[in-house]
């Protein structure tokens, strides 16, 4: 069948963002080649969403023709051999031969460009996925009805027995979940419910969640069905998936955010906080037994050292009694939090939970006092110091003179040099 104008219209904007495709895609049905967008992009096109990724799947020629092709336009790398996959220095496509996979552990991959398309998309993952536009009909291919499970928002795999040989397609199925809002065929559902999981890597397990909670408009039905197979517990030992949580975590992914970091922050953060443990919310603070735990979970899921100490930030300070701040402790509070975090998240953390909070009058006062997004800047260098102090002692005044700038509110810099050195 032959895609619609709107899609092809998307289509061929997402083609002239990208250097030399369209006349690569030119050149290769000039050699009697035929090229398909497929994966990922295809989805996204019908769904009217935006796509980084360009897979192209070339039929009809040869592995060293179809190098040719592109190393007429600049140097290209070949990503694994057995793979076939070909990539143009400089541009961010991959050009690849059909192929299929043998099954196990360690699969014999083998191209062939004279496969059907049936061969060669039954190696995909879901059949939303397993679907190609040719590049020279503009005909959709969709052997596995992937149309209708996406119209239908279905998620099912075009072959059980291959699904079942990656345990980390389990973990792309959660992720999709959240970002389409779809339900996961029964048959798939029970395939995934027996996967072991355990050799999945730490850092793949970070990926996937990862994409989960920065793209997805409802995360919690991607962690709701980890429920439903069992296997919540085995990637978040000890969190309770309340309805609160769920709510909670899906009013946070709608928050705008400086940056998709400051996003993921956020999403952690809430969840460790559901740890199936005591805080102590009565003394309004997490102990450093509290705090340890937090960290302890979060390097079962990352290995960014960064991010756990951010989320370990946000959870503690999200505990604070915000309502008797002064100005001048929200301006500490700023540094305090610096560089790791924002008065402005730590506020949209309160206030996502707390549906009753004060986060809204700290951050309207931080605002007023420039100090949401990053601290008070400092008046006066260690340069302001040269003709009273040297060494080890300009450090000492430029810190005096800071402390003094915030406690006193003083914005003139020789009243301030005149108090620091005077005290």
């Amino acid at each position: 069948m032959k895609i619609s104008a709107t899609v092809l219209s998307r289509v061929f904007k997402i083609v002239q963002k990208k250097r030399f495709v369209k006349d690569i895609l030119k050149s290769i049905g000039q050699s009697s080649g035929r090229a398909l967008l497929v994966g990922g992009a295809v989805r996204d096109a019908f769904l009217n969403i935006p796509t980084k990724d360009l897979d192209f799947e070339v039929y009809g020629l040869t592995l060293d023709q179809l190098q040719i092709i592109l190393e007429s336009y600049g140097s290209v790398s070949l990503i694994g051999k057995s793979f076939g996959v070909l990539r143009l220095h400089g541009l961010d496509v991959d050009w690849s031969l059909p192929r299929q996979d043998s099954s196990g552990r360690h699969p014999v991959v083998s191209y062939d460009p004279y496969m059907s398309y049936e061969q060669a998309f039954i190696r995909r993952d879901l059949t939303i996925n397993a679907m190609g536009i040719d590049m020279h009909t503009f005909d959709l291919i969709d052997p596995f009805g992937g149309m209708h499970d996406l119209e239908h928002k279905i998620l099912r795999s075009p072959d059980l027995n291959f699904f079942g040989q990656d345990p980390l397609r389990l973990l792309r199925v959660m992720q999709f979940i959240g970002r389409f809002d779809m339900q996961v065929d029964q048959n798939l559902s029970q395939v995934c419910s027996t996967m072991d999981m355990s050799k999945v890597s730490i850092e793949r397990i970070d990926q996937e969640f990862t994409k989960l909670f920065i793209q997805a408009q409802r995360p919690s039905l991607g962690l709701q069905w980890l429920v439903q197979i069992d296997k919540f517990q085995e990637f978040l030992p000890g969190i309770v998936m309340s309805d609160a949580l769920c709510v909670m975590i899906d009013q946070a992914a709608l928050q705008v955010y400086q940056s998709d970091q400051e996003k993921l922050i956020m999403m952690w953060s809430l969840i460790v906080l559901s740890l199936d443990t005591t805080w102590h919310y009565e003394l309004q603070q997490l102990t450093y037994q509290d705090v340890k735990k937090l960290i302890d979970f979060m390097h079962r899921l990352s290995r960014h050292d960064t991010l756990i100490t951010q989320v370990a930030y946000l959870a503690a300070y999200s505990m604070m009694k915000f309502d008797t701040l002064a100005d001048q402790q929200i301006k500490w509070l700023a540094v305090w939090l610096a560089p790791n975090l924002s008065i402005r998240l730590l506020s949209q953390c309160r206030a996502v939970r707390h549906s009753k909070s004060d986060a809204h009058i700290v951050l309207d006062r931080a605002e007023q006092l420039g100090v949401a997004d990053q601290p008070e800047l400092p008046l006066l260098t260690g340069k302001d110091f040269l003709d009273q102090a040297q060494g080890a002692q300009i450090g000492v005044l430029v810190k005096k003179a800071y402390q003094l700038q915030i406690d006193a509110s003083i914005q003139d810099k020789q009243q301030l040099k005149d108090l620091t050195l005077s005290t």
